[in-house]
C-alpha cells in the first residue's frame, strides 16, 4: 500500500475512473435541460394557450428525466462494483500481509479484524466515490449556477454568496471530526485486540474487564464528540438550505413588482436553487468523507510497514 491515498485510488481503480467521469460528466451536462423546459413549458406553451407545444415540450421534459435517471443507474451500479473490487482486494493485501508479518512488527489479532470488517469497507466505498461522484455534483452545481446566472445574474449572485460562509465553518469543524475519528478507530482496535487476548483469572472472571470498560467509555465519549461536531454542520447546511426560496420569494418578488422579471422566472430560480444546494451539500458531506478516508487509510498503512515501505514509488 503506497502512502499516498491518490497513488493508491489510482493504482486500484485508475481506468475505471476514467470511464466513470465519461459518464458523469454527460449526466452533469443534461442538468440544465429541465430547467430551460421548464421556463419554456410557462414563458411559450402555458402563457400562449398552446396546448400541443405544452404537450411536446412536456413529452421532451419527460424524455430527459428518464435519460438522466437511467443514466444514474447505470453510474451507481458501475461505481458499487468497483467498490467491491477495491474492498475484496484490500481484504487479500491486508490479510496475507499480517500473516507474513514476523516479529519485527506484530499485527494484533483483534486490530486485524478490525482492519478488514470496518475499515476496508468505508475506505473501498471512498474510493467509488473519489473522482466521480465530486465530478457530477461539482458539474451539477455550476450547470445550474451558470444557468441562473444566465436567465437572472441579481438573484444568482445572493444564492452564491449565501453557501460562502460554509467554505469556512466546515474545514473547522472538520478538523475536530479528523482527530476525535482518529483516536476512535484505534480505540476499536483495542478492544478487538483485548476481546481476542481475554482468558480467565482463577476466580473465573475475565482478566480485561476493567481495560474493555474503559475502552468502551472511550469510545462512546469520542462518538459522541464527533457526532456534536458533526450534525452542527449538519444543521448549519440545511439553515442556509432554507433560506434559498426566502431569497428567491424576496429578491424576485421585489423585481417582478418593479416589472423587471417574469414570474416563470421565480418558478425556475426556485427549482434551480434545490439543484445547486443538493450538489453543493453532497460535496460537503464528500470532503468530509475525505478526510475520513484519509485518516483511515494511513491508519491501515501504518498498521503494514513493511508493506507500505516496499510499495513506496521509487
Amino acid at each position: 500500500m503506497p502512502r499516498s491515498l491518490l497513488v493508491f485510488i489510482w493504482q486500484a481503480s485508475g481506468r475505471r475512473q476514467i470511464l466513470l467521469c465519461g459518464l458523469t460528466i454527460f449526466v452533469s451536462l443534461l442538468t440544465t435541460l429541465p430547467l430551460e423546459l421548464q421556463r419554456r413549458i410557462v414563458d411559450d406553451a402555458i402563457h400562449s394557450r398552446a396546448v400541443n407545444l405544452l404537450l411536446l415540450l412536456a413529452a421532451a421534459y419527460l424524455g430527459v428525466l428518464l435519460l438522466q435517471g437511467g443514466l444514474k443507474y447505470l453510474l451507481n451500479v458501475y461505481r458499487g462494483y468497483m467498490v467491491e473490487e477495491v474492498a475484496r482486494h484490500l481484504r487479500h493485501v491486508i490479510f496475507d500481509g499480517t500473516q507474513k508479518l514476523n516479529g519485527d512488527h506484530p499485527v494484533k489479532q483483534g486490530a486485524v479484524v478490525s482492519i478488514v470488517a470496518a475499515e476496508v469497507e468505508d475506505l473501498a466505498g471512498f474510493v467509488g466515490d473519489s473522482v466521480s461522484f465530486p465530478l457530477l455534483q461539482v458539474g451539477t452545481a455550476f450547470s445550474a449556477m451558470g444557468y441562473l446566472i444566465w436567465v437572472e445574474p441579481r438573484i444568482a449572485l445572493f444564492a452564491i454568496v449565501l453557501y460562502l460562509p460554509q467554505l469556512f465553518v466546515v474545514p473547522l469543524g472538520q478538523r475536530r471530526i479528523n482527530r476525535w475519528g482518529n483516536i476512535h478507530a484505534r480505540l476499536l482496535r483495542k478492544m478487538g485486540d483485548t476481546i481476542v487476548a481475554s482468558d480467565f483469572d482463577r476466580h473465573g472472571e475475565p482478566r480485561f474487564r476493567r481495560r474493555f470498560h474503559r475502552l468502551v467509555t472511550g469510545a462512546f465519549r469520542t462518538r459522541l464528540a464527533v457526532y456534536r461536531v458533526k450534525f452542527f454542520l449538519t444543521f448549519f447546511g440545511n439553515f442556509l438550505d432554507a433560506l434559498a426560496p426566502l431569497i428567491v420569494l424576496s429578491v424576485g418578488g421585489w423585481l417582478v413588482i418593479k416589472g423587471e422579471v417574469e414570474v416563470s422566472t421565480l418558478i425556475v430560480f426556485i427549482t434551480g436553487f434545490q439543484k445547486v444546494a443538493d450538489p453543493w451539500d453532497q460535496l460537503l458531506t464528500f470532503y468530509r468523507t475525505a478526510s475520513n478516508a484519509n485518516v483511515k487509510y494511513h491508519l491501515i498503512a501504518d498498521a503494514l510497514p513493511h508493506l507500505s515501505r516496499s510499495a513506496q514509488p521509487a
